[in-house]
């Protein structure tokens, strides 16, 4: 039987899948990050993190961003 960190990968190569996500998500809708970010309530500076290697994206803030986008959760995090 597989372990949990075997069927949906390492915890790096998850946050990759959702800075992945966020970048091509947010390229396929066609606004910028300060856009977005006005849409969801957040500093230009965090989001840029969240899509680079700088941050970690919460719960919440991943759940608005596909509210705004019109998508499930799991296609922002590259599961769709």
């Amino acid at each position: 039987m597989k372990t949990l960190n075997q069927l949906s990968g390492n915890k790096e190569e998850r946050e990759q899948s959702i800075k992945r996500g966020l970048r091509v998500e947010r390229a396929r809708v066609g606004v910028s990050q300060v856009e977005l970010c006005a849409a969801i309530g957040v500093n230009p500076s965090t989001y840029s993190g969240w899509e680079t290697s700088a941050g970690s994206i919460g719960f919440e803030e991943a759940w608005r961003i596909a509210d705004v986008y019109g998508i499930p959760l799991d296609q922002l995090a590259g599961r769709a």
